[in-house]
């Protein structure tokens, strides 16, 4: 039996790869959330902007889950490791917002709804911080006309990206919006009708602590995902895994690393030759504007950008010695993506 902690996109993945790769033990899933496993970005878009309901991002229905021989266990807690009797064991815990006394977070279905109702009854709100949730809670509020201060500690939005290009874009298109936004500050104006905290995650290492296995910024795994234990593995939010493409550890919290980490352990547990072996991509939307971004920015000594991300289309590489190592892009068609994939692969791999 395959007994899975943690019910969110990266369990729905792995299960879904492991059937479709003949992979025919029983299967267990406990989830915290009451409800199935489901995609987060839509959160802090289109179900806070009122497009979309919550439901429309389940994964697969209530109903496939027992069609494949699956026993999804919703609204169940596993304390211990022990507690778990499987001959394989998959965490997949993810991570809990970062709070902020007086200050309401997005991460699940009903946090989204409840931010939703609140922004129904607001004019003005604050919103601290200036990463992903942060920006994209900002551009939906706004969205809904709602005046909002965005207090970001950073001198610019999305500063972990190092791409001052596209953070100054992003700069005047949140000002031209309307967005009061505050750079370097740190004072929490009082008086909003709403504040809303986008200041980041916890990873939820603690079963792994426990259990003893390796643990730094993540649950410490292989490029196959296994931990320090053998016949438990670690994937999504939660996993420090190794690139091999990079050769060193990473932790990456987005949607795009927890799909390809359940379909890839997918088809590792029922037997196929897998490994992580790929090029790390993530995306962002704010008023109808996607940027992406590929590979590690880590240790790069140089940037060229080619194109303005004011405009349709541009692209920010990051060199190391010469060679490109990742990219942030926008407005790219998917031959030019695949072909900068390839191009920060060639690179990684000469450096």
């Amino acid at each position: 039996m395959i007994g899975f902690v943690g019910g969110g996109l990266a369990a729905a993945k792995l299960v879904e790869a492991y059937r479709e790769s003949g992979g025919a033990d029983e299967i267990t899933i406990w989830s915290q959330d009451p409800h199935g496993p489901y995609h987060r970005p839509p959160l802090s878009k289109k179900v806070l902007r009122g497009e979309a309901q919550p439901e429309d991002g389940l994964v697969h229905s209530y109903d496939w889950y027992a069609e494949n021989g699956i026993d999804l266990r919703l609204g169940e807690t596993i304390s211990s490791l022990d507690d778990v009797k499987a001959e394989t064991i998959v965490i997949a815990t993810g991570a809990r917002p970062r709070e902020l006394e007086g200050a309401i977070w997005l991460r699940t279905f009903d946090s989204a709804l409840g931010l939703r109702k609140r922004a129904e009854a607001s004019r003005t709100a604050v919103v601290i911080g200036g990463g992903f949730i942060g920006c994209e809670v900002t551009a939906s509020l706004t969205h809904r006309g709602v005046e909002v201060t965005q207090i970001v500690r950073d001198t610019m939005v999305f500063a972990p990206l190092q791409a001052p290009p596209l953070s100054e874009a992003l700069h005047e298109l949140f000002r031209e919006k309307g967005v009061d936004l505050r750079l370097g500050a740190s004072d929490v104006p009082a008086g909003a009708d709403l504040t809303v905290a986008g200041i980041g995650v916890v990873p939820n290492v603690e079963l792994g602590a426990d259990a003893g296995l390796e643990v730094r910024s993540g649950i410490v795994v292989d490029e196959y995902f296994e931990t320090s234990k053998p016949g438990v593995y670690a994937i999504g939010d939660v996993a420090e895994f190794y690139d091999p493409l990079y050769r060193r550890h990473r932790r990456i919290e987005h949607w795009s690393n927890s799909a390809y980490h359940g379909t890839t352990l997918g088809k590792i547990l029922a037997g196929e030759e897998a490994r992580y072996d790929t090029v790390s991509t993530f995306f962002s939307e704010q008023f109808g504007q996607v940027f992406k971004a590929f590979g590690d920015t880590h240790g790069h000594d140089d940037t060229a950008l080619d194109g303005d991300f004011r405009s349709e289309a541009a692209v920010l590489r990051f060199l190391r010695g010469g060679n490109v190592v990742a990219a942030v892009l926008k407005g790219q068609d998917e031959a030019a993506e695949s072909a900068l994939k390839d191009e920060i692969r060639a690179g990684a791999a000469a450096v």
